[in-house]
């Protein structure tokens, strides 16, 4: 669970810095890279793609992680 909380943590703080460096740098204005900003954390994908990879992460660790049914002889 921790893993998928974490994997999740990374890709949402490297979607909205990478968006943020892509769409609101080099552009001469000081106020473009803040309206990156708030235009990254008030889109949907932003929220939804770590969202989903968490829950991904947590069913994989589920299965991984699940008890063996060992069977005694």
């Amino acid at each position: 669970m921790a893993g998928a909380i974490a994997g999740a943590l990374i890709v949402w703080v490297l979607v909205v810095f990478g968006t943020v460096l892509v769409t609101g740098t080099g552009t001469g204005n000081f106020f473009d890279p803040w309206r990156a900003l708030g235009r990254v954390l008030t889109t949907g994908s932003t929220w939804l793609v770590p969202l989903g990879g968490a829950v991904a992460g947590g069913v994989v660790g589920a299965v991984v992680g699940r008890p063996k049914n060992k069977q005694k002889k």
